[in-house]
């Protein structure tokens, strides 16, 4: 029989194992880790949570959940948020995991929500297929609209003079403001905006927030390691982001809580703040942002956004679909 418990404080070791040993394989395995701790950045924003999923002793895999306050149909809410699904390899395509899975979701929540949402990566085909075919048990699952996160080579930025540094006071409002336009998009407070590094620009605002301490994106393992130093130093004479080595963390910072207009300079300018390699931001398939972002020779993430009901069909709604990237 599979149990399925919410993890402790004791369970610290096996979760950043599963998230270790769990990759996403093409030409780069990339993992995305909880070090040194898994605990580390709990509830920074909302309610968070991991469950471990075992079956006669076994541990058959995790996943993690969180509520947290976002924009729905331009008011203030609270959604559940479904992310960091991770099944050990000797339990996959087992379908009625899933299905125990999902059962247990608002079991072990502590909060009752109105449904949840999950981000998709557009390359996963095969979970995409298994969540929209309505397999028998799973709850379904809405497309909400496509939503791409951009790596851009912090390299191409140039300071004009055009942020400066804001307070939170500032910069709360101006942003929540225009996150009322987009679906899923978060309800900032000053207790998170105190933590971060804010600028404004006129009504332009945003975060630049650095979470190498508690949660990194690594480089495991590569197809052809040695080719490499030889990327890199192409990438330091084009002005592309350098690749960590094997087992090391990817250098970013996301651009988080943004709201500008599509300005090429004012992104440019932006970029000179960030202390990293790369910066990372994420906005939906539609953005007029995205000619702007492309014009730094980014590294593309497409994906896609669902909403999650085990009760009935979300609201309907025209506005596109934007959350934060630092939250996902």
């Amino acid at each position: 029989m599979t149990t399925f418990r919410v993890a402790t404080e004791a369970d610290d070791a096996m979760l950043r194992a599963m998230l270790r040993e769990n990759g996403m394989p093409t030409w780069v395995e990339m993992t995305m880790e909880r070090e040194p701790s898994f605990f580390a950045g709990k509830d920074l924003y909302g309610r968070d949570w991991a469950v471990i999923a075992e079956d006669k002793g076994n541990v058959i895999g995790m996943y993690t959940a969180s509520v947290m306050p976002v924009h729905l149909n331009g008011r203030p809410t609270r959604l559940g948020y479904l992310g960091g699904l991770r099944v050990n390899p000797n339990h996959r395509r087992r379908i009625r995991y899933l299905r125990e899975g999902y059962a247990s979701i608002g079991r072990l929540a502590p909060e009752s929500v109105p449904w949840w949402f999950t981000v998709v990566a557009a390359e996963n085909d095969g979970a995409r297929r298994l969540l929209e075919a309505g397999v028998p048990g799973l709850p379904p699952y809405h497309p909400q609209g496509d939503y791409a996160t951009f790596a851009l080579p912090v390299s191409r930025g140039k300071r004009r003079g055009l942020w400066r540094r804001a307070t939170a006071d500032e910069v709360v409002p101006l942003y929540n403001k225009a996150a009322a336009n987009y679906q899923f998009s978060p309800v900032l407070n000053s207790s998170i905006a105190q933590q971060l590094n804010c600028y404004r620009s006129g009504d332009a605002v945003a975060a630049l927030w650095d979470q190498r301490a508690f949660k990194q994106i690594v480089a495991r393992r590569y197809r052809s390691p040695k080719l490499i130093p030889l990327y890199n130093a192409y990438a330091r004479l084009a002005k592309r982001i350098p690749l960590p080595r094997e087992g090391a963390a990817l250098e970013q910072t996301f651009i988080a809580f943004l709201s500008m207009p599509p300005d090429y300079e004012l992104l440019r300018d932006l970029l000179s703040h960030c202390s990293t390699p790369a910066a990372s931001l994420g906005v939906h398939a539609g953005s007029p942002l995205i000619p702007v972002i492309e014009r730094f020779r980014p590294v593309r993430y497409p994906a896609r956004i669902y909403a999650v009901t085990f009760n009935g069909a979300p609201p309907d709604s025209t506005l596109p679909s934007q959350p934060e990237a630092a939250l996902l």
